[in-house]
């Protein structure tokens, strides 16, 4: 009897501690199990991490801080996190244009060209934090004589006749100019009273894409030497390839306007000229006609486009047609061109026209190359370099990767003795005598 009542007594035992730890798995109504206050807090805590953005309210503080037009219709395409983080910047003053470009990873210019008016053509980030605009002087499709004849002969056409270590640096730079010297078309009329003309098939545009051009000047004295209709195909051909063009245009609103990049977070303008006819053959754009931009007014017209420019831009670029042919002697209008242009904002002055390089200069702390000479042009033996900006955010330095033009081939210099050959020559035609390049090919102002 003893026996059963212990067994009854430790049967009832366990069923109280079953049922405790079965009504501990049961929340009560209106008692807080450790299970059920996680679970209630976890709703408010994402409501909490939902970030509010107030887009009037920041745009009006932005802008009254800035002094730059900012609007709801633009933050509403930035990033909120990156908003509220500007939204707290600002509120402690900390919104100069380092803090600006540390948080949003654009400077002011090339913010409110992206998520503004965006007009820009975005070239990405390239993740080093240095970028470069290569340059090269002029290049030349025409169909007879000239180097597309040697072209023909080769198996990949222009580019077995351009040295791989040119095609690679032209890839690789993250904005790549060329002087176009000619027009795209199979239509027009020969300007019979020039000596020279040129005219390439539009099919030859593919050229610049396999050399990774990504714009070309059109301001030279060639573009229109097959007359409107071949001026007009030449526009249309660039812009389906997808390659802008600089310095041409159908009104003189398009021709004189700069062409603006976004990359690394920065804004860089272009702007090309000419003023190298007399009489002038190659006509300058109006408001009512095309052509393109002219400096026959000693550079008044870019000296204003480029102080317009510099507004709202960080790097100014101007690339001029413009010297005499075949010499290193430089023209008046080159050297006082120059410094107007970088006195009203320029960040580099980069020429070509004369067919041969000519000398390099600094002036306030900016670079000049008077004249990139012939890239591959026609069949002389000359010299030839692809002229880089490399930009950070410690300044621009200017680098220079030495050919020839010979034979209706470009080359790579390679021999470093004949490298320094030509470094050498560039200082001696450099009419200040205050640049120094170094065996690398760095020029530096002395």
């Amino acid at each position: 009897m003893l026996l059963i009542c212990l067994l009854l007594v430790a049967i009832t035992a366990l069923g109280a501690v079953i049922a405790s730890r079965a009504r501990a798995q049961i929340p009560t109504i209106g008692v807080n199990t450790p299970a059920q206050s996680d679970a209630e807090e976890e709703e408010p805590e994402t409501e909490k991490s939902k970030i509010k953005i107030d887009y009037a309210r920041l745009a009006a503080s932005l802008t009254d801080v800035q002094g730059r037009e900012f609007t709801s219709r633009m933050l509403e395409r930035v990033d909120p996190a990156v908003l509220s983080e500007l939204e707290n910047a600002a509120k402690l003053g900390e919104i100069g244009d380092p803090r600006f470009r540390q948080i949003t990873g654009y400077t002011m210019n090339a913010f409110l060209d992206k998520y503004g008016t965006m007009t820009s053509r975005d070239m990405g980030d390239n993740g080093t934090g240095t970028f470069t605009l290569g340059f090269t002087g002029d290049i030349n499709f025409t169909e007879t004589g000239y180097v597309m004849t040697h072209a023909y002969n080769m198996p990949n056409g222009v580019l077995d006749c351009i040295d791989e270590t040119f095609q690679n640096e032209m890839r690789s730079a993250d904005i790549m100019l060329i002087n176009n010297e000619f027009p795209y078309s199979e239509r027009g009329q020969r300007q019979v009273d020039k000596k020279y003309t040129f005219r390439a098939k539009p099919s030859h545009v593919k050229y610049l894409s396999e050399m990774g051009v990504d714009i070309v000047s059109l301001a030279n004295n060639h573009v229109y030497d097959y007359g409107y209709d071949c001026f007009v195909d030449t526009l249309s051909t660039l812009r389906n390839e997808g390659i802008s063009y600089v310095g041409a245009g159908m009104t003189a609103s398009e021709a004189n306007a700069p062409v603006t990049f976004l990359v690394n977070g920065y804004k860089v303008a272009y702007i090309a000229c000419s003023g190298v006819e007399d009489p002038i053959k190659t006509p300058v754009a109006t408001e009512t006609s095309c052509g393109i931009m002219g400096s026959y007014d000693n550079g008044e017209a870019v000296r204003a486009a480029v102080e317009e420019a510099a507004k709202t831009s960080d790097y100014v670029i101007v690339f001029p047609h413009w010297g005499f042919e075949n010499t290193t002697v430089l023209t008046n209008a080159q050297h006082t061109n120059s410094q107007k242009w970088i006195d009203a904002g320029a960040s580099a002055v980069i020429g070509c026209h004369a067919h041969i390089l000519q000398g390099m200069d600094y002036y306030k702390g900016a670079p000049v190359a008077y004249g990139l000479g012939n890239f591959w042009f026609n069949t002389r033996d000359v010299y030839t370099v692809l002229y880089k900006l490399n930009i950070s955010e410690s300044g621009i330095e200017c680098q220079i990767v030495p050919g020839r033009q010979a034979y209706s081939e470009t080359r790579f210099i390679s021999d470093p003795s004949a490298q320094r050959v030509l470094y050498d020559k560039i200082i001696s035609w450099s009419p200040n005598n205050n640049i120094a390049i170094s065996d690398d090919g760095i020029i530096t102002e002395k």
